[in-house]
């Protein structure tokens, strides 16, 4: 099973349009698990915001292959979702994919 990790920071300051954008990431990539074959699980939890270094929001995925994760990428739906995220609502993101033992 291939884990893949997305910290992501966000472009508003402002705490409620924060709020909202990590509610609508959350929505957008957890619709996922059911649109795209060979996805396990997807899960997108917001940081608890009690040390101002860490990124605010975190997406843990697992996919049954390296070929399923290959697919997601791919996936018009996780297209969407990434055009989504690119307009404006993430600032950078930092991604990590390993194979969980």
């Amino acid at each position: 099973m291939i884990r893949h990790i997305v910290a992501f920071q966000l472009t508003a300051a402002d705490p409620d349009v924060r709020k909202r954008h990590v509610t609508e990431m959350r929505g957008r990539l957890e619709a996922l698990v059911d649109a795209v074959p060979g996805v396990v699980s997807i899960e997108v939890h917001e940081d608890l915001g009690t040390v101002a270094s860490h990124w605010p929001v975190i997406l843990v995925s697992d996919f049954e292959t390296t070929e399923a994760l290959e697919q997601y990428q791919v996936h018009p739906s996780h297209r969407a979702a990434v055009d989504w995220m690119n307009n404006g609502i993430v600032a950078d993101r930092a991604v990590v994919d390993y194979t969980v033992r």
